[in-house]
C-alpha cells in the first residue's frame, strides 16, 4: 500500500557564526562644538519681523480685501471683549493666529539662513 522511497540527502556544514565587529570612532580634530552656533544677529530679527508684518498688512482678495494682520488684530479684540472665556476651537482666531505665526517664523528662519550663508561664503 505505501511505497517506501529512499532519498539520499546531502548535508553541508553550516558556516561558523561570526560576531559583528565593534567599531570605535574617536574624533581627534581637537575642535569643540561652537557654543555660539546660533550666531544671533539682531538685524535679522528686526528685518525679518518687518519683512513679514508689512506684507501681511496688505489687504488681499482671499480675505475679502482685508489683511491677515488686520484680521488677526480684529480677532484678538473680539476675544478680549469676552475675556474670561477663551476662543472656541472652530473660531477663525486660531486660523489667523497660526497662519500669521508660521509665516513669521518661516521668514525669520529663512532670513537667518540667508544672512549666515552670505557671511560664511555660501553665496
Amino acid at each position: 500500500m505505501f511505497d517506501t522511497v529512499l532519498c539520499r540527502v546531502q548535508t553541508r556544514k553550516a558556516a561558523p557564526v561570526s560576531r559583528p565587529r565593534t567599531v570605535m570612532v574617536q574624533a581627534s580634530s581637537g575642535k569643540s562644538f561652537d557654543s555660539n552656533w546660533l550666531k544671533k544677529d539682531p538685524l535679522v530679527f528686526v528685518l525679518g519681523f518687518a519683512g513679514w508684518t508689512i506684507p501681511s498688512s496688505i489687504g488681499v482678495s482671499g480675505f475679502g480685501g482685508n489683511s491677515l494682520f488686520g484680521l488677526l488684530n480684529a480677532s484678538i479684540g473680539e476675544q478680549l471683549a469676552h475675556f474670561p472665556t477663551g476662543p472656541a476651537l472652530n473660531d477663525k482666531f486660531w486660523l489667523y493666529l497660526i497662519t500669521w505665526h508660521i509665516g513669521l517664523f518661516l521668514t525669520l528662519t529663512l532670513g537667518q539662513i540667508g544672512v549666515q550663508g552670505r557671511k560664511q561664503g555660501y553665496w
